[in-house]
Formats: C-alpha cells, sequence, structure tokens
C-alpha cells in the first residue's frame, strides 16, 4: 500500500514539475474583465515572440490596482505584475510587456546569454552592472524591457526616454530565436 501512494505522490509531483514550463497568465481575484481580455491578448502575442524561451516563462500572475505610484511593477519573488488601473488598451499593452521583460530575466536562466550583447549594443561594456544605473532611462534592465516593448508591439513606449538603435532590438530578436 505505501508503496502504491508514493508511486501516486511521485506521479502527481512528475506531472506538478512538467506544467510549470508552460506558460500560464493568472489572475488576482479582483482583475476586472476588460483587463483580463487585453492581458490575455497581449500573453499569447508575447509568448508567441518568444516562443523558442516558452519553456522557461511558466506562470506569471497579473493584479490591478487602483492605487500604484509607478505605471505597473514586477515583483521576482512572486512571479506577478502589478498594474495601475484603469488604463487605455495601448497603454496596458505596453506596460504589460515590459515588466513581462522584467520576468524573462528572472525566470530564464538563459537570459545571462544575452547580457554582454545587449550591453555591447547599447554602447555599454560588456561586464556593465544590469541593475544599475544613475537614471532610469541609463539602467540595462529598464532599456532591455524598453526593447522588448518594440520587439513584441513594433512600437516603442512613446511615455519612455529609452530610445534605442535598431541593434538593440536586434539582439532581443536573436535571444527570441527568431
Amino acid at each position: 500500500m505505501r508503496t502504491g501512494l508514493a508511486a501516486i505522490v511521485l506521479g502527481a509531483l512528475l506531472v506538478v514539475s512538467c506544467s510549470t514550463g508552460t506558460p500560464t497568465l493568472l489572475f488576482g481575484d479582483d482583475t476586472p474583465d476588460d483587463l483580463r481580455e487585453v492581458a490575455n491578448s497581449t500573453f499569447e502575442v508575447f509568448v508567441g515572440r518568444f516562443s523558442d524561451r516558452a519553456d522557461c516563462i511558466g506562470s506569471v500572475t497579473l493584479v490591478g490596482a487602483r492605487h500604484l505610484d509607478d505605471r505597473a511593477r514586477y515583483i521576482p519573488g512572486e512571479r506577478s505584475v502589478i498594474l495601475r488601473i484603469p488604463a487605455t488598451a495601448p497603454h496596458i499593452e505596453v506596460s504589460l510587456v515590459h515588466e513581462w521583460a522584467h520576468h524573462l530575466e528572472f525566470a530564464c536562466e538563459s537570459h545571462q546569454e544575452l547580457r554582454a550583447p545587449f550591453l555591447r549594443s547599447v554602447g555599454l561594456p560588456p561586464d556593465a552592472a544590469w541593475f544599475g544605473g544613475e537614471v532610469w532611462e541609463g539602467i540595462p534592465s529598464e532599456m532591455f524591457a524598453s526593447a522588448v516593448v518594440e520587439y513584441v508591439l513594433g512600437r516603442r513606449d512613446e511615455a519612455s526616454a529609452i530610445v534605442l538603435d535598431p541593434e538593440a532590438i536586434d539582439v532581443v530578436r536573436d535571444w527570441a530565436g527568431e
């Protein structure tokens, strides 16, 4: 009997561990339906653009917040995005893709391979601090998130002061497997 129970538990663990690589967008309980609709369609595009990295995307949760100092925020330990609402659909798309780019930084071990070429593409030394910088626009992690927005949506975040050379978007495209 104990052997049978152990096999069932081991089988359940294998199913869970195998399914964690499937990209899945989860929602907080109070997430409005219109936000879910925009988020689901944007997530589908995002995952499609990073199909070669789908195994490391896993699940990420979206929570809408009526009061948030930033437009959005990614919390790595929780694998969650908090998005200030209400917002227009284009604003939501840009904010979500930007935050999901940060998710890639933490969820994909292979992201380390992208950093040196990306840093060179934005004119920084390949060993520059990824999360460091004196101003937001100069932080490589933020530049990467902006490059992901351009790559996924085909447009830059007009509210951002970050303007990238096409080479930076090409580095992201190459890492994505396109």
